[in-house]
């Protein structure tokens, strides 16, 4: 047996139909800056994602021939359908970052991220600021829409005071093209702090049905489902994933789905073989240092509720090369055993 057999063993009985594609599961990964890099994506796509989004990229970056974006658009044999994700302040550079992300052929489906609330994505009149735009916002949607790929804007709800209700910008967005809103339950203002509002996003199904792919606060597989059981969709698992990597098929049982046994209840074993499965690909990808800083990153969720990891997650701590790291994941038996004692 593989160490990724299929998550589910035989095929879905139904596909899903969501944002002009048809997907497996409507669990999605989402768009996470500095996460959803190629290596996480592949790992997050042998975990049960159906589809996965790049990081948010900008399209000034992308325009340039900036290196670093340049090499956000990697794919990796094996990822999920994949979704690029872009950021513009304007029409024109949004088409001409689309233009290159797109020249590959790879994405099944582009995103325009109009939620990103950080002041340095803000005053280049982009992410969440174009919320306070609505008229760029569908004209960057309309224009896009031509490109011929499904067109995905992620947005916040919108407080009051700004131009349009939550409910008006979704449809105008809609009418302007786009295949499917990514609405996510938090103001601009909220940033990640908060709770996320869910009822807005279940209005918003109801409003238009099979439009609204659902993003925000889904740490548990109830919270995905409570989403989809209102009309959603698809849902976004953004830092629920992070924090407990199996969550989509963890999800995918919870929905009825014959998941396999190796992801539905997980061994010791099985998890240390994904970590160093993990870095692995990192490293590879990105070399050792950066393997160590994300497996090291992914690892309190990859051993979440597994006896004596506190020792293993303290003892990788200051290592900063891969090599290193992985010694301590491929021995974590030992600190069973101490603790066991």
């Amino acid at each position: 047996m593989t160490l990724f057999p299929p998550v589910s063993p035989s095929p879905p009985p139904v596909k899903t139909e969501a944002g002009g594609l048809t997907l497996d599961s409507p669990l999605l990964l989402a768009p996470l800056a500095g996460i959803t890099i190629p290596p996480l994506r592949l790992f997050f796509s042998r975990l049960g994602a159906a589809a996965v989004h790049t990081e948010m990229i900008s399209c000034s970056g992308l325009i340039r021939s900036n290196g670093k974006t340049d090499a956000m658009l990697d794919l990796l044999p094996g990822e999920a359908p994949a979704v690029v994700q872009l950021f513009a302040g304007d029409e024109d550079t949004l088409l001409r970052g689309a233009e290159r992300a797109l020249a590959g052929g790879v994405f099944k489906a582009v995103g325009i991220n109009m939620a990103c609330p950080m002041p340095k994505v803000l005053k280049k009149g982009a992410g969440a600021r174009l919320m306070e735009r609505p008229r760029i916002a569908f004209a960057m949607t309309a224009a896009l829409a031509r490109c011929g790929l499904p067109v995905w804007p992620k947005i916040r709800k919108c407080p009051p005071g700004y131009p349009l209700t939550t409910e008006e910008f979704c449809c105008g967005l809609l009418d302007a093209g786009a295949a499917m809103v990514c609405l996510h339950g938090r103001t601009p203002a909220q940033r990640y702090a908060g709770d996320a509002d869910r009822d807005v996003v279940a209005q918003m199904a109801v409003r238009f049905p099979g439009r609204i792919c659902a993003s925000g606060d889904v740490y548990t597989p109830g919270d995905a489902a409570g989403y989809l059981e209102k009309g959603c969709p698809a849902v976004l698992l953004a830092r629920g994933a992070v924090a407990d990597p199996f969550l989509f098929a963890r999800t995918l049982a919870f929905m009825g789905r014959s998941v396999h046994n190796k992801y539905a209840d997980p061994a010791p074993e099985f998890r240390k073989a994904l970590a160093v499965s993990l870095g692995g690909l990192v490293e590879e990808y990105m070399g050792s240092r950066a393997a160590a800083l994300f497996t090291k990153r992914m690892l309190p969720g990859i051993f979440k509720g597994v006896r004596g990891s506190g020792p293993l997650r303290r003892a990788v701590a200051d290592k900063t090369s891969w090599p290193c790291v992985r010694h301590e994941i491929e021995n974590f038996n030992g600190y069973l055993e101490r603790r066991e004692l």
